[in-house]
């Protein structure tokens, strides 16, 4: 009877920890998918232009809690010193920009940007983790972290058809060319 009783509140136990488990994926789920709800009705027709050949990615905070900050621009490359990849930290509270690193092919170099500064204080208040507007002027979005998509605007039906070769996009509801 005992062993009955032991087996019955394992049993009891581990139900409860699967009905947890279920429970957290759901309101996990319905968290994601109010905030991509709540990004599209913010910016839905948003002028993102400004962030042409840019891909700028939230890594984490160093010790001090400052946002770090790294990714690509494209505009910045030449010949001579291919510049474009940097890490900057910014301030949560002010988003000033205190530290800004640069990276060349061949060296590393320390320069101010000033584009680079009003493109990251503009970045931060998308509230999101990564954001990539290619040279065409395609824009990924990433809302769940820095390496799952959650939608891309075409720059026009040229770029969605070229795209459309490499993934099957469904359109978001009710949006001005967005999809999934």
């Amino acid at each position: 009877m005992k062993i009955l009783r032991y087996l019955f509140i394992v049993f009891l136990l581990i139900s409860i920890l699967i009905i947890d488990i279920l429970l957290i994926r759901i309101e996990s789920s319905y968290t994601l998918n109010k905030r991509e709800k709540e990004f599209l009705n913010k910016y839905e027709y948003e002028d993102f232009s400004q962030f042409k050949g840019v891909n700028m990615d939230v890594r984490g905070y160093d010790d001090s809690g400052k946002i770090i900050i790294t990714g690509s621009i494209d505009f910045l490359k030449n010949d001579s010193l291919k510049f474009g990849y940097y890490t900057l930290k910014m301030d949560t509270q002010d988003y000033d920009i205190p530290y800004m690193h640069w990276i060349c092919a061949d060296k590393e170099v320390e320069l101010d940007t000033i584009k680079l500064e009003h493109l990251a204080k503009n970045f931060m208040k998308y509230q999101i983790p990564r954001l990539d507007v290619d040279t065409a002027g395609n824009v990924f979005v990433y809302i769940k972290d820095f390496e799952t998509r959650a939608f891309v605007r075409f720059a026009n039906e040229d770029e969605l058809k070229k795209r459309s070769m490499e993934s099957t996009w469904t359109k978001v509801k009710n949006t001005d060319n967005w999809y999934k």
